[in-house]
């Protein structure tokens, strides 16, 4: 699926899935607030999304084997460290493993890990940065994971 199917979210606290004929092919309630931003990370870690809202938490998604039956994805994951809303997110290069990176109104960046990619129910937080006033985030490119 990789480059073929989009992701998108919005203030009615869904998240969905489109394929490349513009066919929505998931949806579904992803947050208790708007959702900010949803991010894909890299294919070789499976169909995982990353979502961010008001409601202060990012929340990691996996579609189901054999594809997202009813349209929802499951809920592998909510990292609720942030103390207002998480406003963007964004996976790292593939060279750094399974991570993501969230920025949160409260003035922090965190970067979470997961433990173990086959087991993305358990994330932990490797680093906690003060960025006061940011508002959205990304990784720089590495020579090592080209674009």
């Amino acid at each position: 699926f990789y480059g073929a199917r989009m992701a998108t979210c919005s203030s009615d606290l869904c998240v969905r899935v489109w394929d490349e004929s513009g066919k929505c092919v998931g949806s579904w309630k992803a947050h208790d607030g708007s959702v900010w931003r949803v991010a894909w990370a890299h294919p070789e870690f499976g169909q995982v999304l990353a979502t961010c809202s008001f409601d202060r938490s990012v929340h990691v998604w996996e579609e189901p084997p054999g594809g997202a039956r009813g349209g929802a994805w499951l809920r592998r994951a909510a990292l609720v460290d942030a103390r207002d809303q998480v406003t963007d997110l964004a996976f790292a290069p593939t060279h750094l493993g399974l991570r993501l990176a969230a920025v949160a109104a409260d003035g922090k960046v965190r970067v979470y890990e997961a433990i173990d990619v086959m087991d993305l129910s358990h994330w932990s937080l490797v680093d906690e940065v003060d960025a006061p006033r940011a508002a959205c985030l990304a990784w720089g490119p590495s020579a090592s994971d080209p674009a």
